[in-house]
């Protein structure tokens, strides 16, 4: 497995995702890889080593702007990603967090198709990834206590409930 930076794997995975798609397909991957990149420099260094925390402390010391995507690889991007899934850290827009939620395990997917990471080393962060979207397609308002009002008040009209089949 080549050694990239969390940069070049984004710049490679958002070009290759972006080809061919409608403009307002092209903004919200892009507004999804800006969220992304916004995550992995506030947040990367709490999946990191002390050792690889004091190094990227040393790097921002150097050169603060995209510190982490510089210095780390496709290996701590994927330990990464399931928090880039916690809601404060889903877009606001409704459509941009679809995006965000279905481009992360995508991301995943590509990273082990293009031997950027090893199925077998790296199975727990996949996993949790995976497990990150899953939890992230139920929506906010499953998501505990903290939205147990919105729950309680419904956001409308009920629907029929689940595991009924409204069209007979």
């Amino acid at each position: 497995m080549e050694k990239q930076s969390v940069d070049l794997v984004l710049n490679t995975f958002f070009a290759f995702s972006c080809a061919g798609k409608q403009t307002p397909t092209r903004a919200r991957y892009l507004r999804v890889a800006l969220q992304l990149r916004r995550y992995l420099e506030a947040e990367g260094a709490r999946i990191l080593c002390a050792e690889d925390q004091a190094l990227l402390a040393l790097e921002r010391s150097l050169e603060p702007e995209a510190a982490f995507a510089r210095l780390f690889g496709a290996h701590e991007l994927a330990y990464a990603l399931s928090g880039f899934l916690e809601p404060e850290w889903l877009l606001p827009d409704l459509q941009d967090r679809r995006t965000q939620v279905a481009l992360t395990p995508r991301l995943i997917q590509w990273l082990c198709n293009s031997c950027l990471l090893d199925p077998g080393r790296d199975r727990p962060a996949i996993r949790s990834a995976r497990a990150a979207a899953a939890e992230a397609r139920k929506g906010p308002a499953r998501k505990g206590p903290a939205r147990k009002g919105f729950a309680e008040e419904g956001p409308g009209p009920p629907g029929p409930a689940l595991g009924d089949n409204p069209g007979g």
